[in-house]
């Protein structure tokens, strides 16, 4: 698998993904398009290598950065891809981008009934903070989580003492 940042060019792909992920309640392109132009605005993928030499994207994420608070606006994986930790691994890559970008917190939201996603969010370090209700267009309430992140400076420090940036709380 391989992770990286996502450019203009995985847009399409992404909004494919998206689409799969969250028929009827996806973004569209040109949303993904809009934010990634926006100031503080990243996201993270991952990618499958293709036996033709064409990587298939498996996974994304992306982040929308003001002032000293993050927001998680979207992560997807493939069905196909569920259950393997690329979430996860995407998960961590944003909120240490979040971190690096000198954010405190990290705030998203999720539909009440995800239990899965809900259960990697707190195993991350997420704590539910509110609820909006009938957030979601079928109705369905979302639980606000939100996760402190360490300023990036005490982040380095920890490198000198072992830790990696995928590790601290």
């Amino acid at each position: 698998m391989i992770y990286r940042g996502w450019n203009y060019r995985d847009i399409l792909s992404v909004a494919a993904l998206e689409e799969e992920c969250f028929a009827g309640e996806s973004w569209s392109y040109q949303m993904f398009a809009g934010s990634f132009v926006q100031p503080g605005f990243f996201g993270e993928l991952c990618e499958e290598e293709g036996t033709d030499g064409k990587n298939v994207l498996v996974a994304y994420g992306c982040v929308q950065c003001a002032v000293d608070t993050a927001d998680l606006m979207n992560i997807a994986v493939a069905p196909a891809y569920r259950g393997h930790g690329i979430g996860r691994t995407v998960l961590r890559r944003l909120v240490n981008g979040a971190r690096r970008r000198g954010m405190q917190s990290l705030f998203l939201e999720v539909r009440k009934s995800n239990a899965p996603a809900r259960g990697l969010y707190e195993s991350e370090g997420f704590t539910a903070v509110s609820e909006r209700k009938r957030y979601y267009p079928d109705g369905e309430d979302a639980v606000v989580m939100v996760t402190r992140l360490c300023p990036p400076a005490l982040v380095a420090a920890g490198d000198d003492m072992g830790f990696s940036r995928d590790n601290v709380p």
